[in-house]
């Protein structure tokens, strides 16, 4: 019985232990004896950190566990696998990821107090283009970007708990180590929530259509693939045949405050057409969301107001660091619903 997994990734998971152990080589010993250097060469900077042998035994068992894990993966189920075995070798494989230093759950931690069901208001309150940017803006994008101007969405969007199923885990991707004398953050970590990116998109959707004064039957024809175990990829599906992927490419979040929260993602989208053949390429843009959120009223029932800035970049440039060229702004309001 053999699961057939993308090359890449089996040779990622194959060489991933022994790059682990080999950058986490333990100091000379007490009888290493090294060759004397000039008098004129400054010695070498002492590392900040010089993991013990016991640490360095740890990291070896997890590597050892990671590739026979991983190893094991590659020899379960049929040639003919089915959909519910593919999904369950990717949370196998998440699961034992998550146990190597610097792999844990790469999803947005908000806050406790955004845990539950809210009636999310979204007013897009401006558009900015740089004058000299103006002629890099894609057509689409910008024809879709003046049709939102004034756009006031109500929909229902919602936040789940980070851990889930296993303690400390998401899915079986496991919780972020917080420092072993800090059980404040360990504490806090568990009690952080991520977003319902499926459902959150897919009602934002709706919320459009209607206001186009679409049926409901139409716009129930909105639907959206993603996993808590792959939060970086989110498909949506529309009635006309249209299929968008939207994938996080680079993150990052503030320490979660007590009234205050702020995020940054970059993100490449993909639209494809109905229509489009095999050989066509589908249409790209790049995007950065920013968003900040605060705490308004006190305790739990108190609701949460923020500030949106979606960042339109061109999808070709020359430049490492090249500027917005377009940036759509919009209030966000959120009323607990429970």
């Amino acid at each position: 019985m053999l699961i057939r997994l993308p090359l890449p990734l089996v040779l990622h998971l194959l060489v991933l232990p022994f790059v682990i152990v080999r950058a986490y080589q333990p100091p000379p010993g007490p009888g290493h004896h090294s060759t004397p250097k000039p008098r004129h060469q400054s010695p070498p900077r002492r590392p900040q950190y010089q993991p013990s042998s016991s640490s360095r035994q740890d990291l070896i068992s997890t590597a050892t566990t990671a590739l026979a894990g991983c190893s094991s993966l590659l020899f379960l189920g049929s040639s003919r696998t089915s959909p519910a075995h593919a999904t369950d070798a990717r949370e196998a494989i998440s699961k034992v990821i998550s146990k190597v230093p610097g792999y844990g759950a790469p999803d947005i931690l908000y806050p406790s107090f955004f845990a539950g069901e809210w009636k999310m208001t979204r007013e897009v309150v401006g558009l900015i283009i740089p004058p000299e940017e103006a002629g890099k803006v894609d057509s689409q994008d910008l024809a879709q970007a003046r049709a939102q101007q004034g756009e006031k969405l109500v929909f229902t969007i919602r936040f789940l708990p980070y851990n889930e199923g296993e303690e400390g885990a998401i899915g079986g991707i496991s919780a972020p180590q917080a420092p072993r004398a800090d059980v404040g953050n360990a504490d806090k970590a568990a009690r952080m929530v991520i977003a319902d990116r499926g459902f959150n998109e897919e009602n934002l959707w709706r919320a459009r259509l209607a206001l186009a004064g679409k049926s409901e039957l139409y716009q129930e024809g909105v639907s959206s693939r993603w996993e808590r175990t792959n939060p970086n990829v989110l498909t949506v599906s529309f009635p006309d045949g249209v299929v968008r992927e939207v994938k996080v490419t680079k993150r990052s979040f503030e320490s979660p405050g007590e009234d205050a929260f702020g995020s940054s993602e970059f993100c490449r989208v993909a639209d494809a057409a109905a229509d489009m053949g095999v050989a066509s390429v589908p249409r790209l843009s790049a995007l950065r969301v920013l968003r900040r959120w605060k705490r308004r009223g006190g305790g739990e029932e108190g609701g949460i107001e923020g500030l949106e800035l979606v960042k339109y970049y061109p999808t070709v440039s020359l430049s490492a660091d090249p500027p917005a060229v377009m940036t759509i702004k919009a209030r966000l309001t959120l009323e607990r619903i429970r």
